[in-house]
């Protein structure tokens, strides 16, 4: 073999060599991983309805009735709030359940009459969008003259608006409501209302366009009365 054939062979070689050092002494670069992230969705907890019987509302009027927004008519007399006025007199209060079910409690008293056979006191829930609302009280009250034919004043309930009440129901009946305090209580429960007198039915009225009645405004609306309120109760059913 040549000189210069082993020269070429030896500077082979040696290319070799050294590449294949720097081949070994080169660190492996190596990308890390990331961890997989899995994003998790927290659901908001359901509200717990309170317990039937739970009192949700009950106001202090010790003060007036100056800050509840809608009321006239209603001024607070020896502890007891009272309507006197022979036009509308009307008590908005301040607080809406946020619940569906609910009895809204009022214990009233007709003291006198300001007109003879049109006094009146209705408790109500305004409709509101999607839910109809109710009115539930007594009309015409009477005194105790004697009365032709044995008319008497009638109790109530009635879906707002009418059009929307339920057939076989809102039947009015004879009542009268004396000149003692009663508790009259409205209980609403799905779409139907129902009005007790000492804990006694008198009335009942449902919806058929709603499936839930309205849970306020809620208030007392009163004409030609001398009307005595001496406690406001709402509580969950």
């Amino acid at each position: 073999m040549s000189v210069r054939l082993l020269k070429t062979a030896f500077n082979v070689g040696l290319l070799l060599f050294f590449l294949a050092a720097c081949s070994a002494s080169t660190p492996t670069t190596s990308v890390p991983s990331h961890p997989s992230v899995v994003a998790t969705v927290q659901s908001s907890p359901t509200p717990t309805a309170p317990p039937p019987g739970t009192v949700l509302f009950q106001p202090d009027w010790s003060h007036g009735v100056a800050g509840w927004q809608g009321t006239h008519g209603f001024q607070v007399v020896q502890g007891q709030l009272e309507a006197s006025a022979g036009n509308l007199s009307t008590l908005i209060l301040p607080y809406q359940p946020t619940v569906s079910n609910y009895a809204l409690e009022m214990r009233i008293q007709v003291v006198r009459l300001l007109q003879a056979n049109s006094g009146y006191f209705t408790i109500f829930a305004m409709k509101a969008a999607g839910r109809d609302g109710y009115q539930a009280g007594v009309s015409g009250v009477k005194g105790s003259e004697p009365r032709p034919n044995g008319s008497h004043a009638q109790a109530q309930v009635f879906i707002d608006p009418y059009s929307s009440m339920a057939a076989g129901s809102a039947l009015p009946i004879d009542y009268e409501p004396g000149f003692q305090p009663r508790t009259y209580r409205v209980e609403v429960q799905d779409n139907q209302a129902r009005l007790l007198v000492n804990g006694v039915q008198i009335g009942r009225a449902s919806s058929e366009q709603t499936e839930t009645l309205s849970n306020g405004p809620l208030g007392l609306n009163t004409e030609q009365l001398v009307l005595r309120v001496s406690s406001i109760r709402i509580l969950a059913l």
